[in-house]
């Protein structure tokens, strides 16, 4: 089984990723799988967006990148051009390299839809959280200016589940409280789910 994790920043994808893999699921963190492609591809993307992307050692300074990328949909559409073809390959062979691994595979990717990795999976977990507490994590974590996460957080103002309707089944998981709220809310999910 292979499911796809979507949601918008701080929703809670990585915590519920977590709390499956201790529940023995394999997890592709898709965000990591990301960086190691754009440092790869350095060069190509100082070509695109200039070499103030750049931090000093000459990699992608990844702070830099997203607030020129967040803030303009066609250098967005650029940096997804430059990654997603290397990261499906990426996903195809780790995905193939997995053909004897019994345990349930899960695709933690914040923009699963643009990316399609969501064509290879079985079903969708999709999680929420309103949007204040969502703002309230990303301050807490990202330690980001007020005004680079309204820019981050408008940027996904048209990511929703609805893109997968009619496509492939779309599990809901709210995640508006505490730890041990979700945790009690994936373990009914997880005697609810079928096994295939």
């Amino acid at each position: 089984m292979v499911l796809g994790l979507a949601g918008k920043s701080c929703a809670g994808k990585n915590v519920l990723a977590d709390l499956l893999v201790k529940r023995g699921w394999e997890s592709i963190d898709m965000d990591l799988l990301s960086h190691q492609v754009l440092e790869e591809k350095s060069f190509e993307a100082a070509a695109l967006f200039g070499h103030g992307v750049l931090g000093a050692e000459g990699r992608v300074d990844r702070q830099k990148l997203a607030s020129l990328v967040f803030s303009d949909p066609l250098k967005l559409k650029q940096l997804e051009n430059l990654i997603y073809p290397e990261l499906h390959g990426l996903l195809n062979n780790k995905i193939a390299s997995r053909d004897e691994n019994p345990l349930p595979l899960l695709i933690n990717a914040a923009a699963l839809q643009k990316s399609e990795f969501w064509k290879i999976c079985d079903a969708i977990i999709w999680v929420e959280a309103p949007l204040p507490v969502r703002f309230i994590r990303a301050c807490r974590r990202d330690r980001k200016s007020p005004m680079a996460l309204i820019r981050r957080f408008h940027a996904q103002r048209k990511l929703n589940p609805q893109y997968f309707f009619q496509r492939v089944d779309i599990y809901t998981i709210k995640n508006g409280g505490s730890r041990k709220r979700l945790e009690k809310h994936i373990d009914r999910w997880l005697q609810a789910l079928p096994s295939e």
